[in-house]
């Protein structure tokens, strides 16, 4: 199993890499020069700044022969004739079990200083497709949230969306961390999208304390 995985990773790999370099800078928008007819709408490209420090960069655009890249990160360091490296691949997580408790970044990253994260066996890419309308389950079956008032007055089911909205300081926090916790349910995952990453760690330590496995999880998982 092992060396099957290994062996899937190496035939991952790229046999070559393709390079650019910066052309021009403007505000938060890399032109990139050089190799923009191997990059495509929704591409990816690393922009190698000062201290070899790498700036993730996704294509928005082209312009006069050259690609227009927008970075994921800083451009501290990155001036003109930067070093592009093309991606080769499609942008992807490999999540699995291991991955349960952490706090990950928008690429799949780790944030939480807990050290690297093991890949999965699968890959889902960033950028995915939506499935198609006559594949996409039904919303049925009531799913039990574990706050009483909840269940009764907005009853949910699998598939349905819900929206809470509220001023600032009313508790719209401490109400995801009660449905991640006492929601019925084997993992939760919570996206703190457009949230101050100043209160990352507040909603973590104080909001939703320490990830304890229910018992279905335990039950699947083999934990003690």
């Amino acid at each position: 199993m092992v060396l099957a995985r290994l062996l899937d990773e190496i035939s991952g790999l790229p046999d070559h890499h393709r390079f650019g370099r910066v052309t021009g800078v403007l505000g938060m928008l890399l032109e990139v020069g050089g190799a923009a007819s191997t990059l495509t709408i929704g591409g990816r490209c690393d922009i190698v700044a000062k201290g070899d420090r790498r700036v993730p960069c996704e294509v928005v655009g082209f312009r006069e022969g050259k690609a227009l890249v927008m970075p994921f990160g800083a451009l501290d360091g990155i001036g003109l004739g930067s070093m592009a490296e093309m991606a080769e691949e499609t942008a992807a997580i490999f999540p699995c079990e291991a991955w349960l408790g952490r706090v990950v970044n928008a690429m799949g990253e780790p944030v939480d200083g807990k050290g690297p994260l093991p890949k999965g066996p699968i890959a889902y890419p960033i950028r995915n497709r939506p499935p198609p309308a006559h594949q996409r389950g039904r919303v049925q079956g009531k799913v039990d949230l574990g706050v009483r008032v909840i269940n009764t007055f907005l009853t949910c089911c699998r598939g349905q969306r819900m929206g809470i909205f509220a001023g600032s300081g009313v508790g719209k926090s401490s109400m995801l961390s009660m449905f991640a916790r006492y929601t019925n349910c084997d993992i939760s995952v919570i996206g703190l999208i457009g949230e101050r990453g100043r209160e990352l760690q507040e909603f973590i330590e104080d909001d939703l304390g320490p990830c304890t496995p229910s018992a279905s999880m335990r039950q699947n998982w083999g934990i003690d």
